[in-house]
C-alpha cells in the first residue's frame, strides 16, 4: 500500500470515529441527558406538589381520586387550616426553567401549568365563597392537575406516579325519571313508612331538561313509589289523579263533588270510571241565603288491586271508605268526622286516623285482611303518622302514640317530632336540638349524630341503631352508630332532600338503605349497603 493510500485511510478512519463520536454525542448522549434533566427538573416539581397534596388530603388520603380525598378529609373530625394550603398551591407553576428542547415535555409543562393555575384560582374560591358556590369547581380542577401531572411524566418517559389511597366503593345512583322526563321538582310532604314512601311532583319538558333553570307550573302531573330496596316507579298522574300501591295500573280522580275510580292509562286518566259521589256538605252561610260552594272531596288514600283494593275519600265533615271485589266497586256509609288523615305504606296499608267531637280513633286498613276494630286514641291534635311492620305511630303535641300489632297501645310523653318509620322502629327529631333524635321500639331511647357528621345529616334505623348519611363534593359519607364512618363514590352531584326543611329520613329494607337525593339533571335514589 502507497504512502498516500495509508494517509487516506488512516484520516477515513479519523473521520468515521470523530463522525461516531459526533453521532453518538448529539444523537445518543446529550438528548439521553436532556431527558434526565427534564426528569429531575419535574421530581422538584413534584416535591412541592407532593406538598400541596399533604397540606389538602392529609398524610393518609381517604381515596386515591384527589377530589374525593379532599371531601372526606373536609368531612373528617380534625378540622384544619385550609388557608395553611394557599401559598402552597399558588406555587405549583413550573417557573422559570431552561427549554429542554424536547417538543412533547415543553407542551406537555404548558398543560400543566394551565391545569395549576386554575387548581389554584379554585382552590382560592373554594376558601371564601364554599358556603355560597353552588357548583365548586375545586374537585374537578385538582382531578384535571392529577391529569397533567401524569401526562407530564409520560412525556418524560417516566412511570405512571403511585397513587396514594384506595378507591372508593360507588353508591348506585338510580335517576326518578317518568320515560325520559326528568323531574322538575318533589313535594316532599309526607314520612315514609316500614316500606317505602309515596310523592308527587312535576316533569320537566323534554325540550329542556334541567330542572334548574325551570320552575313547576299547574297542578302536579307525576306519582313517584319508591319501595326501599325495590326499583322506583314514576308514573304520569292526571290533576288531581291518585294511582293505587302496590299496584299502580288503576287508581283515582277527584272531581268537584265526586270521585271516579278504575284503570288508569298511561297519562293518569280514567277511560270509564265508577263514580262516588262525596257526601253533601258546604261552609256555613257568609250572609242569608248565601252559601259557599260545596267543598271538593280530599282523596286520602288508594291502595290494593283493582280485585281487591281500598279507597278512602272525604271532606271536611264526612269520610267514605270504597272497597273493591273482583272488579265491583262498593262504598260504605259516609262516617262523620271533625278530622281525619291518612299514611299510606307501599305495601298496601293505610292507617287511617279520624277524630269526631270528642273522641279519636286509629284502624289500619289492608286489602284482603280483615280489618281490627278502631282503637281508641288519646284526644289531641294528631300529627302525621308512619307504620313499622305491625304498629302505627303518630302523635300529640306532647304524646307519642303507637297502636296496632296486638299489643296495648303506647303512649309516652314526647315533644320530638315523627320523622318516619322503618319496618323497626319510629324515628323522631328534636328540632331545637338537630343533634338529638329519638328511637322508638316498644320502648324509646335518645341518640346523638356523631360529632365527627354534620348536624342536619339525612337519618335513618338500620338493626335498633341510628345511620346518618351526608354528602359532599361527590362523596358520600356514612355513620353507622358503633361504626367506623364509611365513605362511598357518587357518580354525579347529588344532595339529599329535605322535608319542612328538615332532612327527609332515608328509606331501608334491613339489606340497603335508599337516599332520596337532588342530581345534576333529575332526582335520584342514592343505594348503599345497609351495614
Amino acid at each position: 500500500m502507497s504512502d498516500r493510500a495509508r494517509i487516506a485511510l488512516i484520516l477515513g478512519g479519523i473521520g468515521l470515529v470523530a463522525g461516531g463520536a459526533g453521532y453518538y454525542y448529539f444523537k445518543v448522549w446529550r438528548p439521553a441527558q436532556d431527558l434526565e434533566n427534564a426528569q429531575d427538573e419535574i421530581a422538584g416539581w413534584e416535591k412541592r406538589f407532593q406538598g400541596v397534596r399533604d397540606c389538602l388530603l392529609g398524610k393518609t388520603p381517604g381515596s386515591s381520586k384527589t377530589s374525593e380525598a379532599l371531601a372526606i378529609r373536609e368531612m373528617a373530625p380534625d378540622p384544619w387550616d385550609r388557608g395553611r394550603c394557599t401559598p402552597l398551591i399558588s406555587k405549583l407553576n413550573r417557573g422559570e426553567a431552561p427549554d429542554t428542547g424536547i417538543r412533547a415535555i415543553e407542551d406537555a409543562w404548558i398543560n400543566l401549568d394551565k391545569a395549576a393555575s386554575k387548581a389554584a384560582l379554585a382552590f382560592a374560591r373554594h376558601v371564601s365563597e364554599s358556603t355560597t358556590l353552588e357548583i365548586d369547581p375545586l374537585p374537578d380542577a385538582l382531578d384535571n392537575l392529577d391529569t397533567a401531572r401524569q401526562a407530564l411524566r409520560a412525556s418524560a418517559k417516566m412511570a405512571a406516579a403511585p397513587i396514594a389511597g384506595k378507591p372508593l366503593t360507588a353508591a348506585q345512583v338510580l335517576p326518578l325519571k317518568d320515560g325520559e322526563h326528568n323531574l322538575l321538582n318533589l313535594i316532599v310532604d309526607t314520612i315514609p313508612s316500614a316500606h317505602g314512601l309515596i310523592l308527587f311532583g312535576h316533569k320537566a319538558p323534554l325540550e329542556k331538561q334541567s330542572p334548574l333553570d325551570l320552575k313547576p307550573l299547574g297542578p302536579v302531573d307525576v306519582q313517584v313509589k319508591l319501595t326501599a330496596g325495590g326499583p322506583p316507579e314514576v308514573r304520569s298522574v292526571a290533576e288531581r289523579g291518585y294511582r293505587a300501591v302496590p299496584d299502580m295500573s288503576w287508581g283515582v280522580v277527584a272531581g268537584d263533588s265526586a270521585v271516579g275510580v278504575g284503570a288508569v292509562d298511561a297519562a293518569g286518566a280514567i277511560a270509564a270510571p265508577t263514580t262516588f259521589a262525596a257526601a253533601p256538605t258546604s261552609a256555613p252561610k257568609r250572609a242569608a241565603d248565601d252559601e259557599l260552594p260545596p267543598t271538593p272531596p280530599t282523596v286520602a288514600a288508594v291502595t290494593g288491586t283493582l280485585n281487591d283494593g281500598v279507597v278512602v275519600f272525604g271532606t271536611p265533615t264526612d269520610l267514605t271508605i270504597v272497597t273493591s271485589k273482583a272488579g265491583a266497586f262498593t262504598a260504605g256509609t259516609p262516617t262523620k268526622i271533625t278530622a281525619a288523615q291518612a299514611s299510606i305504606d307501599v305495601d298496601g296499608r293505610i292507617a287511617l286516623l279520624t277524630s269526631d267531637d270528642s273522641k279519636a280513633f286509629g284502624v289500619v286498613l289492608q286489602p284482603g285482611v280483615q280489618t281490627a276494630p278502631p282503637v281508641e286514641l288519646p284526644t289531641g291534635q294528631l300529627g302525621e303518622a308512619c307504620m313499622t311492620a305491625d304498629r302505627v305511630w303518630t302523635q300529640t303535641f306532647e304524646t307519642a302514640i303507637a297502636f296496632g300489632g296486638g299489643r296495648p297501645t303506647l303512649t309516652k310523653p314526647m315533644r320530638e317530632r315523627l320523622q318516619g318509620c322503618t319496618s323497626e322502629a319510629a324515628l323522631f327529631h328534636a328540632p331545637a336540638h338537630p343533634d338529638t333524635l329519638v328511637i322508638c321500639t316498644d320502648d324509646c331511647r335518645t341518640v346523638k349524630i356523631p360529632s365527627s357528621a354534620p348536624q342536619f345529616a339525612t337519618t335513618t334505623v338500620v338493626g335498633g341503631k341510628l345511620v346518618a348519611i351526608a354528602s359532599h363534593s361527590g362523596v358520600l359519607g356514612v355513620w353507622r352508630e358503633g361504626q367506623p364512618v364509611a365513605f362511598y363514590a357518587l357518580s354525579e352531584g347529588a344532595t339529599p332532600v329535605l322535608a319542612h326543611e328538615w332532612p327527609a329520613m332515608a328509606l331501608t329494607d334491613g339489606k340497603v338503605i335508599d337516599i332520596l337525593a337532588r342530581g345534576e339533571k333529575t332526582f335520584v335514589l342514592i343505594r348503599i349497603p345497609a351495614n
